[in-house]
């Protein structure tokens, strides 16, 4: 199934004015507060003996847990012809290589079943991981957001440029008219379910959005059979914020590296 994507930009209203979010930046600054500042740089002199030699020493590492951690020979995630990456989280692109190679996998399949369609990244880590502004989590390289995909007023796919947050009824929140794509968001959480390289732990994501998805899932039987999985695979969050803009992703620990995944190894 395929639809055809009218490849555009959508883009959020009631923003704060530019004047403000510098001033705001420049205080912050002033305090020695730097968002989105990166992480210092790390060595192999600060990991375990085990993961300093052969065939660690030249890999991607991804150390601590998501909210407390960091990486190392992280791989940037860049643009292609079916992918973007929102502008300001340009400089937070960095991930495991399973979660980046997933990114790509995930754009190529999404473009195949609905031709036209460009799948939208938000932040992943920094180059080096640790804390990163805004977020709880997004520090060890394993967390990426992902944007929705949506339609116009007169029901036309479109590939928005910007996370847009959405209400119960599917309508984006900034009286735009434009509407959360329940097949093409469905299409993407399905694609997930069955990609079985990047081990796939959670995709965080509103109750309200989490509920649309199953409940358009269930009324069509290609998709019917997905849906037991996708419900204990959608969630939302305890402790955060809702997720009402964006999927947010998180691969798990991979097997080789289970034992630097531990806040108690992040913080030597």
């Amino acid at each position: 199934m395929s639809r055809p994507t009218r490849s555009s930009t959508a883009s959020a209203s009631g923003r704060l004015p530019k004047w403000v979010v510098r001033a705001a930046v420049m205080a912050l600054a002033a305090l020695g507060f730097h968002p989105g500042a990166s992480a210092r740089e790390r060595s192999n002199d600060q990991l375990p003996v085990k993961y300093r030699k052969s065939p660690f020493a030249l890999m991607s590492l991804s150390v601590g847990v998501p909210t407390d951690g960091w990486q190392i020979r992280a791989k940037r995630l860049r643009p292609s012809e079916n992918l973007w990456i929102q502008e300001k989280s340009v400089p937070y692109s960095y991930g495991h290589p399973a979660l980046v190679l997933m990114l790509y996998r995930t754009a190529k399949q999404i473009s195949r079943q609905s031709p036209g369609s460009i799948l939208l990244v938000g932040d992943l880590s920094n180059e080096f991981g640790g804390p990163l502004y805004g977020h709880k989590s997004h520090q060890s390289g394993r967390d990426a957001d992902v944007g929705f995909f949506v339609i116009d007023r007169d029901g036309n796919a479109e590939n928005s440029r910007s996370l847009l947050r959405f209400d119960k009824e599917g309508l984006a929140r900034d009286g735009s008219g434009i509407r959360f794509d329940d097949y093409r968001n469905w299409l993407l959480v399905q694609l997930w379910l069955k990609d079985s390289r990047a081990n796939l732990e959670h995709v965080f994501v509103a109750s309200h959005l989490r509920k649309r998805l199953l409940d358009f899932a269930r009324q069509r039987p290609i998709f019917r059979p997905y849906v037991q999985a996708a419900s204990k695979f959608l969630r939302q969050p305890t402790n955060g914020l809702p997720h009402d803009d964006h999927f947010h992703i998180r691969i798990a620990c991979p097997e080789s590296q289970r034992s630097l995944c531990s806040a108690a190894v992040a913080s030597r």
